[in-house]
């Protein structure tokens, strides 16, 4: 008799979960969603699409021209694990001419600032192929990882 005393309890919970998934997703809500096929050349709705969802599918992905200055010139050992490893992956936007926003920088994983800091003051600097969308220069999200693998122990 216990589980049918929980039952109301239980879609009531469900209920609420779906209804507030719902109000995550606001461009639902506004009616700007992104439906349809998109005509080749229409840069007016491939740069509304961007702007709605930065992350989404095109032609051509954001890529860097010139990585000048290079990151992780001069790392500091103290920035590295005690293996010696590391690792840093950020999400930035680039825009339509090719630079980066740093106002979109973000940090998504690193085993320490130093490398934030490293890529937030280089990135910038880069130059970039932009995104293509329907043959339209986009503005897109575009994801720097890089890693250092751990030291291998010489005692076998």
């Amino acid at each position: 008799m216990c589980i049918f005393r929980s039952v109301p309890f239980a879609l009531a919970a469900l209920f609420v979960a779906a209804c507030s998934h719902a109000s995550q997703a606001p461009e639902f809500e506004t009616g700007a969603r992104i439906a349809g096929p998109l005509a080749y050349g229409d840069c007016v709705e491939a740069r509304r699409r961007a702007a709605l969802k930065p992350d989404l599918e095109v032609e051509r992905l954001p890529a860097p021209v010139a990585m000048k200055p290079a990151p992780f010139q001069s790392t500091p050992e103290s920035a590295l694990r005690k293996n010696g490893s590391a690792e840093i992956k950020i999400d930035v936007v680039i825009d339509t001419l090719g630079r980066a926003d740093l106002r979109t920088f973000k940090v998504v994983k690193v085993s320490n600032k130093w490398f934030t800091d490293n890529v937030h003051g280089v990135i910038g600097k880069w130059t970039f192929t932009p995104a293509l969308l329907a043959g339209c220069k986009v503005a897109r999200v575009y994801h720097f990882m890089s890693s250092v693998p751990a030291r291998t122990s010489s005692i076998r």
